[in-house]
């Protein structure tokens, strides 16, 4: 922001309007969306107070890391762990959004203070107008926004570990709302490895150290020193508790606390536990991760690869076209799963993680439709004044592609790709509904659906919930899809005016 539009920006606002997203959007007269903006950007600051050691925890073991990549990467093993670089990108995110909100608040009021009013009236402002104007689509819009924030910052969000098990005799089947007795201990119940323990030839043993005591905090599941029991009363010098059908004896010096009403508490499931005892709130936002980001990537990587092909087959024609497109009629001759299933069975033994495996196969077994699409439009374009201009300048293909013919297709692109990112997901549930998918004890949604599908007549809720966090992420990105394409249709919006 040069200096002439910061002197007319706080002339035109105060220091809130300026630097508080939402706030100048209400001053503004928009005030619902003011008011959820605002919302948003204040969830963040909230979510940091309440997790300020679990934040600084993350930064630490980050910069930690950093620092051991760059001098002694040969113990990265110890650093290199998915439970703990959740937390750095749950810290990342908590700190990075905010920023970003800031800054995307701080332009906005540069354009209304240079223009006048708002900004230039582009196709994209255009459709993003008319997209505002479908209260579901933007509302299934925040939906989504808001979904994706909870995947980012599950490690945050979550009130128990995923794959905690949780005394599994006293908390399996809990049903949602449902709470267990929980004694508090003064030390771990069980001896962990201790970092003594480890023989490391490093230059750095002290970095190493704090490393693993930091990691060690961010991964505890939090219950070493909890006990769930079904009922407790004080004996004399011992705690008599029963664990379902035991009846066990813990001596009161062991306690947090003499006092029975500081040493006891409860440990409430909002969504109930599975068979193990784990927490299914928990699992569910983990899950969310998987489901979510897998889509959004499989989704990414198949609009890409048809983009591509349509691109070369639509422009080039003659034998490019007819060679790729008989290519994409013998793949769609395979029915998809079948397909799918082919290629995991081939791949399985290769040394991959599951999760980049089925993204992959994903990724490249649905972008034949999206090819076609973009083939179709490319031949109605590249015949275009502006088009056949480029090449009388002497242009070369490759610039004729992306600056000319790419930037005029985008709009069924993103409106397919859209739509195509709830059928990924339900693809995805389905091969880890059959087992095939997402391995335990990794959360995603089709495996706890697929792990509590033997369980329906009494314990419903493990499989039921996480169906319908599916069905509304699926019918959220359906709206959005539907909302894009009514707001990028220029016959739909001369019917409005």
């Amino acid at each position: 922001m040069n200096e002439r539009a910061t002197r007319q920006l706080r002339g035109y606002s105060s220091w809130a309007e300026r630097n508080i997203p939402g706030i100048g959007f209400i001053a503004l007269g928009k005030k619902t969306f003011g008011s959820m903006l605002l919302a948003y950007f204040l969830l963040f600051p909230v979510l940091l107070l309440l997790n300020l050691q679990s934040f600084f925890d993350s930064i630490e073991s980050m910069s930690l890391s950093v620092f051991l990549t760059l001098m002694d990467f040969d113990h990265n093993a110890l650093y290199m762990r998915g439970d703990v670089i959740e937390h750095w990108i749950a810290a990342l995110f908590l700190l990075g959004m905010p920023l970003l909100l800031w800054r995307l608040n701080r332009r906005r009021l540069q354009r209304i203070v240079l223009d006048g009013n708002e900004h230039e009236m582009s196709q994209w402002t255009l459709a993003w107008r008319e997209f505002k104007k479908n209260r579901i689509a933007a509302a299934a819009m925040v939906i989504v926004i808001l979904l994706y924030t909870i995947a980012f910052l599950c490690p945050f969000l979550a009130p128990f570990h995923p794959n905690a098990f949780q005394d599994g005799l006293v908390t399996k089947f809990k049903p949602p709302f449902s709470s267990v007795t929980v004694l508090h201990l003064r030390s771990d119940r069980f001896r962990t490895l201790g970092i003594e323990s480890l023989r490391l030839e490093t230059e750095y043993p002290s970095v190493v150290r704090d490393l693993v005591a930091v990691n060690r905090e961010l991964a505890d599941e939090g219950f070493g020193r909890e006990w769930a029991v079904n009922a407790f009363r004080v004996e004399g010098a011992d705690v008599k508790a029963t664990v379902k059908d035991s009846l066990v004896s813990i001596p009161v010096a062991q306690m947090a606390s003499a006092d029975p009403e500081e040493f006891a508490s409860t440990r409430t499931y909002l969504m109930g536990t599975d068979g193990y005892g784990r927490d299914i709130l928990s699992r569910i936002l983990y899950g969310s991760r998987v489901s979510l980001s897998l889509g959004f990537i499989a989704v990414l990587l198949s609009v890409s690869l048809g983009t591509f092909i349509g691109l070369l087959a639509g422009y080039f024609g003659r034998y490019a076209d007819s060679i790729l497109m008989r290519i994409v009629d013998v793949l769609l001759a395979f029915p998809a799963l079948f397909l799918i299933l082919i290629i995991i069975s081939a791949f399985e033994s290769i040394a991959v993680p599951r999760v980049i495996l089925i993204v992959l196969v994903l990724g490249l077994t649905s972008w034949m439709g999206i090819s076609r699409l973009v083939r179709g439009e490319v031949l109605s374009v590249k015949e275009r004044e502006f088009v056949l201009a480029a090449r009388t300048l002497g242009l070369g293909h490759a610039r004729i592609l992306s600056r000319h013919i790419l930037p005029n297709i985008l709009t069924p692109i993103i409106v397919n790709a859209t739509l195509r990112i709830g059928g990924i997901i339900l693809v995805e549930a389905a091969l880890s509904f059959l087992n095939i998918g997402v391995q335990p004890p990794t959360a995603s949604w089709g495996n706890i659906i697929f792990e509590g599908k033997d369980f329906l007549s009494h314990a419903w809720w493990i499989s039921t919930l996480p169906g319908f966090a599916i069905v509304l992420v699926v019918v959220c990105f359906n709206l959005i899809g539907d909302g894009l394409r009514d707001a990028f249709d220029p016959m739909l919006n001369n019917e409005r005016v």
